[in-house]
């Protein structure tokens, strides 16, 4: 795993992210010429929010190909929304809990991208403005998982999913399972951004 920067600028919520992070962890004072002190491969930044890490901050560090996990003392869907078009990989509350720092750093560990349910569905919306160009990744799915593209591009969970197809939760998850492999993406979003860029 990528060793974990942190900095921080609340005290009280830098226990949370050491324990998430674990003893491989190193604790920043200051965030300039980190690309001559770090490779960016070989660490994962924690960044709070603050006077002195400005998005403006971010987007040059994202620039320097450093993958950023950030954090919000009052988070919100549009600052969360323009900080990844600035290129963070995530985005959590300043005292979110160690299971979920944990997770989100596992997400981008592999590859991805973690947000909140709520900026997800802010995102696919604004993906939803732009007219689909080209249908022909329909041909490469079943009749029932374009259904159930159709209801993720709604901003659907699996359980109303499920509900208005009249199948098993479980079958929602198998089903979007197939058409992430078929459709070569890794969540929600990204299925979104390939149909609309297809």
């Amino acid at each position: 795993m990528k060793r974990p920067l942190i900095f921080i600028q609340t005290p009280n919520a830098l226990k949370n992210w050491l324990s998430a992070c674990g003893s491989n962890a190193k604790v920043l004072y200051e965030l300039d010429t980190l690309n001559q002190r770090f490779h960016s491969d070989n660490v994962i930044l924690l960044i709070q929010l603050s006077e002195h890490a400005t998005p403006e901050t971010l987007k040059q560090l994202s620039q320097q190909g450093f993958n950023i996990l950030a954090f919000s003392d009052d988070p919100s869907n549009q600052e969360g929304l323009e900080l990844f078009k600035l290129g963070i990989k995530g985005y959590l509350n300043t005292h979110a809990t160690v299971e979920r720092i944990q997770q989100a750093l596992n997400t981008i560990e592999a590859g991805s991208i973690w947000l909140g349910q709520s900026i997800m569905q802010a995102m696919i919306h604004q993906v939803e403005q732009t007219p689909i160009k080209n249908e022909d990744w329909k041909t490469r799915l079943t009749a029932r998982e374009n259904q159930v593209v159709e209801q993720i591009l709604k901003m659907k969970g699996n359980r109303e999913i499920a509900r208005d197809l009249d199948i098993t939760e479980r079958t929602v998850k198998s089903h979007i399972h197939n058409i992430f492999e078929k459709l070569n993406v890794s969540d929600r979003l990204a299925l979104a951004l390939r149909i609309h860029n297809w």
